[in-house]
């Protein structure tokens, strides 16, 4: 009998975030999540997983450029291209 090779899992890594409620909206979160028949985590998390399931990848930001790379082409805008065309 031929050896079963063994599938290695990788462990899923979770970052713990905390923030701070009112009494008044930890009410109002406490009684949508009833009427939903959730938890108030699973309200949260379904509220924000838009924002974070789409953008993990994303760079915010200008894109990193060397000090000494010199910019020959700069990008026009489609008006000034346009324009551009008919002198």
């Amino acid at each position: 009998m031929s050896k079963k090779k063994k599938i290695r899992t990788r462990k899923t890594r979770f970052k713990s975030f905390t923030f701070k409620l009112s009494l008044r909206q930890y009410k109002s979160l406490k009684n949508f999540s009833e009427i939903e028949g959730t938890t108030p985590l699973k309200v949260i998390k379904e509220r924000i997983s838009d924002c974070i399931e789409e953008y993990s990848d994303e760079q915010i930001g200008k894109e990193a450029v060397a000090k000494n790379q010199l910019s020959l082409f700069k990008e026009t805008s489609p008006k000034d291209q346009q324009l551009k065309m008919f002198k």
